[in-house]
């Protein structure tokens, strides 16, 4: 191009978009290159300003003009490709049962207002936030109400009566939803939380007027400008209250001396947006551990390790015990996983407790030998690096979202998720960025979110600071199971909140074995879930 006469143009882009211009290794800025006309292309990414230079030398002004929008379009179709992500897609089966007696309406008040709410309720932004405050006898003209609604036959009912016929049509759906693998590995959790209702800043209450059947439909949410969004981010002041009714009613915490702490990362990344959930580890020293400083090697882990090597028979292999071998299973796991314990002997130790668990629930004698696993290998004496990512679920759906609105402090949400496990698909870029944004982690301990230059969204941030696991025996008409309670302390960030919001979640389901939810019915799972409810609104208001 000698002799031809070059124009050159600088353009501001946003910083944070810098990593996107100059792509992997330099590519970005290549391909720019490549634009013909183009002489030079040149990129200054500065962290301390808001907007960064792109110079841009060639032919003409109109290929400057070309560079500049190839380097826009490339920024608006993230843009377009993070909001078209933000919000998860509904789950096929959603479904929201209600108890309420006939000739009852809703009453709503401002969050403000309402003493007795046990839930967090996150920004609205700009607009007003609704909680459930009571149910009211219907008057006359709540009754006209009533009848115009339920004259419309359009109308679809969204917030249906309960019956357990319909909570076993509901789930015979979602199963059907599920393939053969998925019947084997599925989730299914029991979450209390609370509807809030998200409508206009206005003062004094709503009211929300079922049909007469007691069935609600979307219009009647759209009368009064109102929107349900159901919350699961409880209030912290419920922990004590939570924990001393559980060991009223006879719980056993497993994990008492060593709860757990990990960060749960829900992401987007690469070409297609593809969801992940990632958990990572967490440990109180960053860069390195000592033998002392790691959580995954205390003393009672490693008092664990040993004891299974030790051990000759199944029955020392479980610890001596007489509690119910799932109990025990369960609560050996949480000190031997390799994910939860670093000892070089985790693995083998771990394989050790699945085979007595194994040969114990198959009705073997107690007396019964032990997998042999050799001596106990040494502990290193150099640093053990934690590692950061322990876990990574894709392809994460519900196959079934129900919701029990009843007129307690805090309602119900059952959820099916199916997921796959596959660490290795998290590629190297995705590693480095979330290392890079562990590494900076604040003085509480939440990681940071990556800028938009990364290619990588995070929807949700949750950092669990003490996570708590219950157990207690319980009958069923289907014969015995064992109640599982997660009580996680956590903090969490959603999508682009700027500040942690500490609160407390709770989980809770039956646990089961790969070939018991395989084999399980719809009317055993409705069941458990009346088991679930029952047991849970003993627990809140002992």
């Amino acid at each position: 191009m000698y002799g031809q006469r070059c124009v050159s143009r600088v353009y501001q882009v946003e910083s944070q978009f810098a990593g996107l211009v100059i792509g992997a290794k330099g590519a970005g800025i290549r391909e720019l290159r490549d634009i013909s006309g183009v002489v030079d292309v040149k990129f200054v990414a500065r962290r301390d300003s808001e907007t960064s230079p792109l110079t841009v030398k060639a032919t003409s002004e109109g290929v400057c003009e070309e560079v500049y929008n190839a380097v826009q379009e490339k920024i608006r179709s993230v843009d377009r490709k993070k909001m078209m992500f933000t919000k998860a897609p509904k789950p096929p089966v959603t479904q929201i049962f209600i108890e309420i007696k006939e000739n009852m309406k809703i009453c709503l008040k401002p969050k403000s207002e309402v003493q007795n709410s046990k839930i967090i309720t996150r920004d609205a932004r700009g607009k007003g936030i609704f909680l459930f405050s009571k149910y009211e006898c219907l008057g006359l003209e709540d009754g006209l109400s009533s009848l115009q609604i339920t004259n419309d036959h359009a109308n679809k009912m969204d917030w249906l009566q309960f019956s357990e016929r319909d909570l076993i049509d509901s789930l015979n759906k979602s199963f059907s939803k599920m393939n053969k693998e998925e019947r084997k590995a599925f989730d299914f959790n029991m979450t209390p939380g609370k509807f809030t209702f998200i409508g206009n800043n206005e003062r004094g209450g709503k009211q929300i007027i079922p049909n007469r059947c007691g069935n609600i439909a979307k219009e009647a949410f759209k009368a009064i400008n109102v929107a349900p969004v159901y919350s699961n981010a409880l209030k912290k002041s419920l922990y004590p209250e939570v924990t001393t009714n559980l060991q009223l009613l006879g719980f056993s915490n497993l994990n008492s001396g060593s709860p757990e702490q990990f960060t749960i990362v829900h992401l987007l990344a690469g070409d297609n947006q593809e969801r992940f959930s990632v958990v990572l580890a967490l440990d109180e020293n960053l860069e390195e551990l000592s033998e002392k400083s790691d959580s995954r090697l205390s003393d009672e882990k490693k008092k664990a390790i040993e004891n299974v090597f030790k051990a000759k028979t199944i029955i020392e292999v479980m610890g001596n015990t007489h509690i119910y071998p799932k109990i025990a299973f369960h609560k050996l796991s949480l000190l031997l996983h390799p994910d939860k314990n670093s000892h070089p002997g985790s693995t083998d130790a771990f394989k050790k407790l699945q085979h007595a668990y194994q040969e114990m629930t198959a009705g073997k004698s107690h007396s019964t030998n032990a997998l042999n696993i050799g001596k106990v290998p040494e502990i290193k004496a150099n640093v053990i690096r934690p590692p950061k990512v322990i876990s990574v679920k894709v392809q994460k759906r519900k196959v079934a979202n129900i919701t029990f609105f009843t007129s307690n402090i805090l309602d119900m949400r059952m959820a099916l998720t199916t997921f796959k496990e596959e660490p290795n698909k998290l590629t190297n870029h995705v590693k480095d960025v979330l290392n890079e944004c562990w590494d900076k982690r604040d003085p509480e301990g939440g990681i940071l979110t990556p800028d938009g230059k990364s290619g990588i969204y995070i929807q949700c941030l949750k950092q669990v600071t003490a996570g708590h696991i219950w157990v207690k025996p319980i009958e069923t008409k289907y014969g015995e199971a064992i109640l599982e309670l997660k009580i996680k302390e956590m903090r969490e960030k959603v999508e682009n909140q700027k500040d942690w919001q500490e609160c407390v979640e709770i989980d809770m389901t039956i646990i089961m074995e790969e070939n018991e939810k395989e084999r399980l019915e719809a009317e055993k799972l409705a069941s458990y879930i009346l088991e679930i409810r029952q047991v849970w609104d003993t627990l809140v208001n002992q």
